[in-house]
């Protein structure tokens, strides 16, 4: 365990260093079987801390169910609450001619929307097939995401200068009069579908509660003809302290624009699971 940490600490440093945004995730889920052999509810709640730890960027709630259907095949679905933090961002402006054709020289100013807050719905639907060939466990899952984004607000400041030629013809600029104005943006309401085809493969070993893992994950966007938005990479392990309590931490790099991050990501999560705390599951 302590060369795993090591190892993934020492990745994170490297990642944060190197990475467009960093962050750190906690998750704690409690999962319960239900007196019917092969049906059990799971709950979540977890927390995220992006853009360089600088705050709290996602809270989120998820509740489902899952069903096995044989020992290698299980079937699953959930709803989760997300409330997301949007950081700010800035929009050149240029001029254009008569053409509309924008020309990239002429610079005129810019737009900057503050940051806002969003609340998501999401609703999954999964299928999950595992198989074990030796002391290795190899998954493979395919999950079905629906999720809408409610309508928000922001606060949007417009900035507009003059170009200011010297006589040396060097340019400077100088903010108009009356501005920055600043309005109200509102975010549309919308709606994304994708699917998430993830493979894991993890290692028991032998006499150890450690279970190290690997796994990678692509989001393919519905709306834009299975293009691929994002793909996830995780590395870590996984620490049975008791059946019923076991331990994560995973080393997370995605690269793309999903659901939930936009750009670049490192991170590094820790997360609780809790296994039947009420009663004993029934074997299948």
């Amino acid at each position: 365990m302590k060369k795993l940490l090591a190892i993934l600490i020492i990745a994170s440093v490297i990642g944060a260093a190197k990475a467009e945004n960093f962050g750190l995730w906690t998750d704690v889920g409690l999962s319960q079987n239900l007196g019917v052999r092969g049906l059990s509810a799971e709950i979540g709640y977890d927390l995220r801390m992006n853009n360089h730890l600088k705050g709290v960027t996602r809270r989120s709630f998820n509740a489902g169910l899952n069903y096995s259907l044989t020992h290698y095949l299980k079937v699953g679905a959930s709803y989760a609450y997300i409330y997301s933090f949007n950081v700010g961002e800035r929009e050149d402006k240029y001029r254009t001619d008569d053409d509309g054709n924008i020309d990239y020289e002429q610079w005129k100013g810019y737009n900057f929307t503050h940051s806002y807050w969003r609340n998501k719905h999401r609703f999954i639907a999964y299928l999950k097939g595992d198989i074990d060939v030796g002391r290795f466990n190899i998954s493979l899952r395919e999950r079905y995401h629906h999720t809408i984004f409610q309508h928000g607000k922001a606060v949007e400041d417009k900035y507009r200068y003059n170009m200011i030629y010297d006589e040396d013809d060097n340019i400077s600029y100088e903010l108009k009069g009356g501005y920055p104005e600043s309005e109200d943006d509102y975010k549309r309401s919308k709606v994304k579908d994708c699917l998430r085809q993830k493979m894991e493969v993890s290692y028991n070993i032998r006499h150890c509660p450690i279970t190290p893992d690997v796994s990678v994950e692509m989001e393919n966007n519905l709306h834009k003809a299975f293009h691929i938005d994002e793909m996830r990479y995780v590395a870590g392990a996984e620490w049975k302290i008791t059946k019923k309590y076991h331990l994560g931490l995973h080393y997370h790099y995605h690269k793309g624009v999903g659901d939930d991050e936009d750009g670049n990501l490192h991170a590094i999560e820790f997360s609780l699971k809790i296994k039947n705390p009420f009663w004993k599951a029934k074997k299948y």
